[in-house]
């Protein structure tokens, strides 16, 4: 058995994403098709429907004033968030020295947008003393994902030495 010396790692170039790069890259997969899925479901038929006028009409019981710019901010966001997830992924395996940078902008904008998407549901459109368990997992999930992964991206040794082109 040989112990391994610190300096012999010193100047290792990673050609290969691995370590938890790999569980970063596969939620950086995952994200499109989440978030593909969300809009196909969820938000292009709360456009594109029925419950557009629901949404929408003063006189109906569920009618806020805040619901059509909500949903219309939601569509937008999801769709550039979703556009930019697709250009990390590219650059993520083409292992692009830009990776760093663009993955801890894509996660802090994501807690920005998640984070007021759930303030303005829960503070304002919600009408009653609970809140919406859906927006408060989501809003979490995104926090605790970013908290743990952008500090990663700024000071890991192999995310500095993974994306060198």
């Amino acid at each position: 058995m040989t112990i391994r010396q610190p300096e012999q790692d010193a100047g290792k170039s990673y050609s290969k994403i691995g370590g938890w790069l790999i569980l970063c890259a596969a939620g950086l997969v995952l994200y499109p098709i989440q978030s593909l899925y969300l809009l196909v479901t969820r938000l292009i038929p709360a456009v594109f429907s029925d419950n557009w006028a629901a949404l929408t009409t003063p006189t109906n019981p569920g009618y806020h004033s805040l619901w059509a710019p909500l949903v219309v901010a939601e569509l937008t966001g999801s769709i550039v968030l979703l556009m930019l997830s697709i250009f990390i992924v590219i650059l993520f395996f083409r292992r692009h020295r830009w990776i760093p940078r663009l993955v801890i902008f894509f996660m802090a904008a994501s807690i920005i947008f998640v984070g007021a998407d759930y303030f303005v549901i829960n503070f304002f459109l919600i009408r009653t003393n609970s809140v919406n368990v859906d927006t408060t997992i989501n809003f979490v999930r995104t926090v605790v994902a970013g908290d743990i992964w952008i500090p990663y991206f700024m000071f890991s040794k192999r995310v500095a030495k993974t994306f060198t082109r």
